[in-house]
């Protein structure tokens, strides 16, 4: 052990120093900031083994509920421990990756403190979520197959299909290495990840938070049913008018994760590489993620990029080598100052994202369920403005022998939704002819002005989720209001800006109740839409010429010889 330290001290050091940074970023209790508004609901079925939201994540919250044995701290510090576990693991990963494929050492280094550092790491290692498990779990599967190193590379994707179906991304991606194509118990072992969500018809029981009660539909039909229906509303779904602007926040966003610095590396690589970095499954498992967060429509989905950033940081790291070993001593200066501004950046990020302090001083999730939720008696309604604190109702009234029935404005259009409603005693009235977003907000009114007893949330500050929980007393007013005529304006010819929004608001999810309000959204002049047309295009363009030169030489292999020979060009 000695010897070890002795050897590298370095390493154990840095690697230390971005654990401590991770503990004491890590949230103390309940947050919705960096989109840990999902970290209510995953504490509740982590800690009473209920299905969680769409596909439920089922590995991660098995782990999750060994983690909440630990005899101290909050559920929520408890249940972060993982994404800090998760990050640190990464790193050591990372190091080895960079070591083994560039043998230099304090490049090594360099990577690991640009990704235990990195903006967006950060924001998502130290709150409840499954972005931080879901990379280490890629990264670990991309370091033991370039040591070729199968099943132990499959065992790690086994593991992170179980956690989220962006490990079904890499799962694929990975059948670009040959060898892994042919290794059938490397591929059956992938595969066997899925059945990790037995989790959900084993564990599904009263009360539903997410899926509709079993007795009315199938529970696999209505996870595959609710799935489908998420990516496509999501997925692509983005207005082509405002793509520029998402690809502007991507940049951004991708740019201060990697410490600015490294994009200069990352470009060289990749223009030295050539049209060969398409066959290489590094790039892909980079930039994959980040084309899918570019089609979403929704901006909260920035954390799917998390996965993208240390492929990203290893190919910066190998444009560096490159750099280093064609320019020599000039290159130094590119090197020192790749670890001045990461280390630079780093610091920064290490302070902006301490949660109860800096990014989240108020705490205001927190205040609102041990402070505001006590409001509301026992057979009240509760339903919030902005969707994201509804499913905590659910892990209140477990903890304290409550009976609030929560509604969830967001997912009022759904007709299944509002007739399970309905049969639970709820009064409510739907437009048909209204747009979704509209329908919701008036079947929300409607809930207010037919039901007494009804609460919702009053913002005081939108920008850290602050509310406060009042009775609505029949005042449909209290709903967020809708502003009809913008919608319809965003639906046909929306305004988009150029100029993009700050990155770290971003992270910080503080843009979604002030200017993602309204998304949006195109049936027809979408993304998706010109992405089908381009491959429709583009494949048309490939594999058309291959079948007639394909035709071509099976007529030509047909020719009697001699015909050929007496042919005019057999002599040429």
């Amino acid at each position: 052990m000695r010897r070890f330290l002795r050897t590298y001290y370095p390493e154990v050091l840095i690697i230390g120093a971005i654990f401590t940074i991770l503990m004491i970023d890590l949230a103390p209790d309940f947050t919705f900031i960096n989109k840990a508004a999902d970290s209510v609901g995953y504490i509740y079925s982590a800690k009473y083994l209920y299905p969680s939201y769409h596909t439920s994540a089922p590995l991660y919250l098995l782990l999750s509920h060994v983690f909440l044995w630990i005899p101290f701290g909050t559920d929520a510090w408890r249940m972060g421990l993982l994404s800090v576990f998760s990050t640190t693991g990464a790193c050591v990963f990372i190091y080895l990756i960079i070591r083994n494929l560039t043998q230099k050492r304090w490049l090594a280094i360099l990577g690991t403190i640009a990704y235990g550092t990195s903006a967006l790491v950060l924001s998502q290692s130290v709150i409840v979520n499954t972005y931080a498990f879901t990379t280490f779990l890629a990264i670990g599967a991309y370091y033991f197959a370039t040591l070729k190193k199968w099943k132990l590379a499959s065992l790690m994707l086994c593991f992170a299909i179980g956690v989220h179906l962006l490990g079904v991304i890499v799962w694929m991606l990975f059948f670009i290495f040959k060898d892994f194509r042919k290794n059938w118990k490397a591929i059956a072992i992938s595969i066997s990840g899925f059945l990790f969500y037995l989790y959900i018809p084993i564990t599904s029981r009263p009360p539903y938070m997410w899926l509709p009660n079993p007795a009315d539909t199938n529970i696999v039909s209505a996870v595959v049913g609710d799935t489908i229906s998420v990516i496509s509303m999501l997925v692509g779904n983005i207005s082509i008018w405002a793509l520029p602007k998402k690809i502007f926040d991507t940049i951004g966003l991708i740019g201060v994760s990697l410490g600015v610095v490294l994009a200069i590396p990352l470009i060289y690589y990749i223009k030295t590489i050539g049209k060969k970095i398409l066959i290489q499954p590094i790039f892909w498992l980079a930039f994959v993620p980040i084309i899918l967060f570019v089609g979403e429509l929704d901006m909260n989905t920035f954390d799917y990029c998390m996965i993208g950033v240390p492929f990203l940081i290893i190919m910066a790291c190998l444009g560096i080598k490159q750099i280093t070993e064609r320019y020599h001593v000039r290159a130094k200066v590119l090197v020192y100052a790749s670890y001045v501004c990461i280390i630079g950046v780093g610091v920064f990020n290490g302070y902006y994202f301490d949660i109860g302090k800096v990014t989240d001083p108020n705490m205001s999730a927190s205040k609102l369920y041990y402070e505001e939720f006590p409001k509301i008696p026992s057979d009240g309604i509760f339903m919030p403005n902005g969707g994201w604190n509804w499913e905590a109702i659910f892990l209140y009234n477990r903890e304290n022998g409550k009976h609030i029935y929560p509604i969830c404005i967001d997912i009022l259009p759904n007709e299944i939704y509002r007739e399970q409603l309905k049969k639970d005693g709820i009064k409510l009235e739907f437009d048909e002819e209204a747009g979704l977003s509209l329908a919701a907000m008036k079947t929300a009114q409607s809930i207010i002005e037919l039901n007494d007893n009804v609460y919702t949330t009053v913002y005081t500050d939108v920008k850290t989720f602050g509310c406060v929980v009042v009775n609505a007393n029949h005042d449909k007013s209290l709903v967020m209001p809708v502003d009809e005529a913008l919608i319809k304006k965003n639906e046909t010819n929306p305004d988009w800006q150029w100029i993009p929004d700050n990155p770290y608001e971003i992270m910080r999810t503080s843009l979604f109740m002030t200017k993602w309000g309204y998304a949006v959204v195109s049936p027809y002049y979408n993304f998706r839409t010109f992405m089908i047309l381009f491959l429709l295009i583009y494949g048309s363009m490939i594999v058309v010429p291959k079948l007639f030169n394909r035709r071509k030489k099976k007529n030509e292999n047909t020719i009697p010889k001699k015909e050929k020979e007496g042919s005019p060009t057999s002599s040429l």
